[in-house]
């Protein structure tokens, strides 16, 4: 056989990572969100600033009578036109650190300094997925405060009074002629139509309004008043358990720094039936998924540190940590499977079982090694998209585009967000 023939085989077309499942190779990840959606309902991992919830309700009770207008095709709607005026006038007017944790704050810098202004080519676009209204879209349209086709809804007048009471601007959502809150709607509304019909910005840069969305709308300094009515919204409702994970975390607040293991540990004590059962479910399959994940990816790191990132399968018993749990593994999925069960969601507790099903049992390290690769394999079969993995002569090795695995993990950091440090942070910034 020549060198050539040995080389790791590529398909006619190899798009590396990109769209290649690149965060979650065990194809564990959606199981975990449908958990942690037992948990924490209309909470997502990315959110972490809910005043950003306030700022669409505002955009959404301005902008509702131009709820149908587009532009690019469809593709540029009223609220992204909207966003566009508030990252430009926050960008523009940053006052003491008000750019921080603010979406799409490096894009807007870059357009400013190169003089230009933010549009479809500078900052956001479809989907809407993206961007601040996108990012906590769920949680709004949760706790009543957007419909489901992003117009105002019923909590959205409570939170904007509260921002008006704080902020001195009666009249906002009512639209009263001649209040300042009225004016400031209704220049809103003209500076998106506007926006929209020209495709970017169409505010003066320097001008008053863009001054005004700074001042007003700037992620952190929501006020007394708004901060109360987040923390209601936040805290109440229809979900229990997260209503007592809530007014848990407000009666014992956990630091900041605090680990989603750790933070579900100190949680489960004195919990209810359903909250104790969900938290259960958490902590057992983190603990099952996270040793998995981490391991492949140990294996990944520990081949790619050979020479030509090619290993032997004995060799490959090598990795670090992989002989420790292989005996363990099944003792742990085996939990994972039974705690999920007791959630009464027949899909999940199948889907749970079906995700583990190659490790429930005791397993050698040689075992534990092929039920791995089999299930990463399986994974992106059924995505149709690569392995990661290439074989050379019975050999492993591991693709370029990730020989950039990291072996150095702690198992207690779960692979997984079950979003209760993202609670803990909704309320830490309603305080």
């Amino acid at each position: 056989m020549s060198l050539l023939d040995q080389l790791p085989r590529l398909s006619a077309y190899d798009p590396g990572a990109v769209g290649e499942g690149g965060l979650d190779p065990l194809g564990l990840g959606a199981i975990a969100d449908r958990i942690a959606n037992v948990l924490a309902p209309g909470i997502r991992a990315r959110m972490a600033q809910p005043r950003f919830v306030t700022v669409s309700a505002i955009g959404a009770i301005a902008y509702q009578t131009l709820h149908e207008l587009t532009a690019d095709q469809g593709k540029t709607t009223v609220d992204i036109a909207f966003e566009w005026l508030v990252v430009e006038a926050i960008v523009r007017n940053p006052g003491n650190g008000r750019t921080e944790g603010l979406p799409g704050s490096q894009k807007a810098a870059r357009a400013k300094a190169a003089n230009e202004r933010l549009s479809r080519r500078t900052y956001l676009n479809g989907p809407r997925v993206f961007g601040f209204t996108g990012v906590y879209r769920p949680f709004s349209r949760d706790v009543g405060v957007l419909t489901s086709d992003d117009l105002p809804a019923e909590n959205s007048v409570r939170l904007v009074n509260a921002w008006e009471r704080d902020f001195q601007l009666p009249g906002y959502v009512d639209g009263v002629s001649g209040s300042p809150g009225g004016k400031l709607r209704r220049d809103i509304t003209d500076a998106c139509k506007r926006t929209i019909e020209k495709g970017e910005c169409a505010l003066p840069p320097t001008g008053q309004l863009l001054r005004e969305l700074s001042d007003y709308l700037a992620p952190r300094e929501a006020r007394s008043n708004e901060r109360r009515e987040l923390r209601e919204l936040i805290t109440t409702g229809e979900h229990d358990i997260r209503n007592e994970l809530t007014a848990k975390l407000v009666a014992s607040p956990p630091s900041a720094d605090t680990t989603q293991r750790d933070l579900a540990l100190q949680l489960l004590p004195g919990s209810s039936t359903l909250t104790g059962e969900a938290l259960q479910a958490a902590i057992d399959y983190e603990d099952a998924a996270t040793a998995l994940d981490n391991t492949f990816r140990r294996f990944l790191a520990y081949t790619t540190q050979q020479h030509g990132s090619v290993i032997a399968p004995t060799h490959a018993l090598q990795t670090p940590g992989l002989v420790e749990l292989a005996p363990r593994i099944g003792d742990l999925v085996q939990r994972a499977i039974a705690s999920v069960a007791n959630l009464n969601d027949v899909g999940l507790s199948n889907d749970t079982a079906h995700g583990f099903r190659l490790f429930a049992n005791r397993l050698t390290p040689g075992e534990f090694l092929d039920a791995l690769i089999e299930r990463h394999e399986e994974v992106q079969a059924s995505k149709k998209k690569l392995s990661w993995l290439d074989r050379i002569e019975g050999d492993w090795t591991v693709r370029t585009p990730y020989r950039n695995q990291s072996g150095d993990l702690k198992d207690e950091i779960w692979a997984h967000p079950m979003r209760l440090v993202t609670l803990a942070n909704f309320l830490r910034e309603t305080a």
